[in-house]
């Protein structure tokens, strides 16, 4: 046989055949286009910039965590992830200028570590960036914790959103938060406060803060008595001459001054000192168009970050009233205004930066505006805008990507499908959970439930119309009267369709109806306009939620994800809530000298789920409802029986 350099014809003639098959797919490997993990276009979208304009038909290019370019032209780059946004609305990241994270619980180093590591990703990851949050401000935390989760995030160990801190704030020994959150928690107390008596004081703590890289300074600058968690606090304004020397000192250190003020003289006092933000605002009186301090305020060139909606918890309720008035005055006189809503991370969510808004709007703000006081406004607020704060080429990729616009409606802000955080994707929309629930009939006879709350107010539950019309109507009364009414056209499964809310004593008629994966809410709570959009897909909704156990019951889930508009007087009210139901067992209940075999289930609001636990007992006989209670610590109490 014929050989080649040695080598028997037909197998050099194998070798030259291999060696041109492992070329060519070597010349394929590395001539293949490179995938770009940092990069992606969003097409054709509609774009909101941040300062109350805005584009259509838009490619946007982000590489790096850095917009690199924006334009109305196809653009072809290989190897980047392509995102579809016809149809949606991209807008700068959320800046929230004032919230707290830490500062209830903890007793301790270690306590303050626990939460740390065990709590923080969790809120970050659940109740921060799914509301479009990406730049925060904290503006009190305890020093152990604030500077170890400053550093975490900023060496990449903590996915969280930009961190800036003021650190613990300057008070009086009888002052806030020292006698407040720290009366009876030394631990926070020291942590929280730096409690100021003398210039020596002062000066030392600016050196404190300036030495630990805090981004400004903030002081408590506030007297008078005030109702702290139903606790009544008498609390001691900052001597004047002190907040003069704590602005015109940390000035010199590189650090800007903002303070917590309630009333209109005191905000008088730091303007003319020199102040850098209010936070709060004049909260004692309704100001008029021609006011002199709007002026003062104007000229000084102060800030102003108004937390509207931390007003809900005030007990004076004319301080929402003065702070929603006023707030208007403010923008119109010209004076900066950056979103901020006080939330304490702790123990809510930043679903109250969609309630700020709506404030906003409801003074009397465009939606543009509104959004421009969260994005622009915010990040020269807090003296980064040279990087955030607007949809702009060169900008750092902080981006939020809607699925309804908000220009055209405020509560569009909460139909959220995608989150960036300079450039990577901390928040994705999932679709709502639906669940295979089948139809459900009461026993024969049973036409009403009556409940007994443990406040004395008594509650029917009308299904006698359920089997025919598919409607089940609820009557609550207090002290004999009527309180509230309500009628809910559900389906087969006890899932609402229709609801219509009643409550006459505060001026509250509500009507909600779904219809293409949406719940839209019209009318009125006590008294304020209602009109809001809920996504709800294929998901349940359990309006009048313990009456649709039974069908959850009946069903082979254990567990269920279901919604539930609020009707009460916190946060939730005319918000859709999302709860968690479990089965948890047989459980038999003895109730006025009977006996009833029962099916458990407990509730939890998903974002509070570690704050409350509710249990409700189902007779298995009846589906009627026989009670329900809450857990604290490790305790239930009943609150609503059956009655008899």
């Amino acid at each position: 046989m014929p050989t080649v350099l040695g080598i028997p014809l037909i197998g050099f003639i194998q070798m030259v055949i291999g060696a041109v098959v492992v070329l060519f797919v070597l010349i394929k490997y590395l001539g293949r286009p490179k995938s770009k993990k940092d990069s992606f276009i969003i097409k054709n979208v509609h774009i909101i910039t941040g300062d109350k304009t805005e584009k259509f038909n838009q490619n946007v290019y982000v590489s790096k965590g850095i917009i690199e370019k924006i334009s109305d032209e196809p653009m072809e780059i290989k190897g980047v992830q392509i995102i579809d946004g016809e149809g949606k609305t991209l807008m700068p990241g959320l800046i929230d200028s004032h919230i707290h994270i830490q500062g209830m619980n903890s007793r301790s180093d270690e306590d303050s570590d626990r939460f740390l590591a065990e709590k923080i990703p969790e809120i970050f990851s659940e109740g921060v960036f799914p509301y479009g949050v990406t730049t925060i401000k904290d503006m009190c935390a305890p020093r152990h914790f604030a500077y170890k989760l400053r550093d975490m995030i900023n060496k990449g160990k903590l996915t969280g959103p930009e961190l800036l801190i003021v650190g613990p704030n300057f008070t009086t020994p009888e002052g806030h938060p020292a006698n407040t959150l720290g009366g009876e928690n030394p631990w926070m107390r020291k942590e929280m406060a730096i409690e100021v008596s003398s210039k020596e004081d002062v000066t030392n703590g600016i050196s404190e803060l300036k030495n630990a890289g805090v981004d400004f300074l903030k002081m408590t600058y506030q007297g008078g008595d005030y109702l702290f968690f139903g606790k009544n606090v008498p609390l001691k304004k900052l001597d004047k001459e002190l907040m003069q020397q704590i602005i015109s000192e940390g000035k010199k250190n590189g650090l800007n001054t903002t303070a917590h003020v309630f009333y209109k003289e005191d905000v008088r006092d730091l303007l003319e000192a020199g102040i850098y933000g209010i936070e709060h605002g004049i909260l004692d009186e309704a100001l008029t168009a021609d006011d002199d301090i709007l002026k003062l305020w104007k000229n000084s060139g102060a800030r102003f970050v108004p937390t509207v909606n931390a007003m809900t918890y005030e007990n004076d309720p004319n301080r929402l009233v003065n702070s929603i008035h006023n707030l208007k005055l403010i923008y119109d006189a010209g004076i900066p205004v950056a979103m901020g809503t006080d939330t304490m991370l702790e123990a809510g969510t930043e679903e109250s930066v969609q309630h700020e808004l709506e404030y906003y709007v409801e003074a009397g703000l465009t939606p543009m505006q509104a959004i421009e006081l969260a994005t622009k406004n915010g990040a020269e607020h807090l003296g980064i805008a040279d990087r955030k704060g607007l949809v702009k080429e060169g900008m750092e990729a902080d981006l939020i990507l809607l699925e309804k616009d908000p220009a055209k409606d405020i509560s569009n802000i909460r139909f959220i499908n995608k989150v960036f955080a300079k450039g990577k994707t901390v928040y994705s929309s999932n679709p709502i959970a639906s669940y295979d629930i089948p139809e459900y009939s009461y026993p024969e006879g049973v036409t009403e439930i009556e409940l007994v709350s443990e406040d004395g107010s008594e509650r029917k539950v009308d299904v006698s119309r359920y089997s025919t019309d598919n409607e089940i109507s609820v009557t609550i009364f207090k002290d004999g009267k009527v309180y509230s009414e309500e009628k809910c056209k559900v389906g087969k499964n006890l899932s609402a369709e229709k609801w219509h809310y009643v409550r006459a004593c505060d001026n509250t008629e509500v009507t909600a109806e779904k219809a293409d994966g949406y719940i839209h809410l019209t009318g009125t709570f006590k008294g304020k306009a209602q009109d809001k959009t809920f996504r709800i897909e294929d998901g349940l909704w359990y309006q009048t939620m313990d009456m649709a156990m039974p069908a959850f019951i009946a069903s082979a889930q254990e567990e269920i994800l279901f919604y539930s508009i609020g009707t009460g007087d916190n946060r939730g009210a005319m918000g859709l809530g999302e709860f968690a139901a479990k089965k948890c067992g047989e459980e038999t209940v003895e109730l006025n000298g009977k006996t009833y075999k029962c099916d458990k289930i407990s509730f939890v609001l998903t974002q509070f789920s570690w704050a409350w636990t509710g249990y409700y007992w189902f007779d298995k006989k009846t589906g009627q409802m026989i009670q329900s209670g809450e857990k604290k610590g490790n305790a239930v109490t009943i609150k609503v029986r059956a009655k008899q």
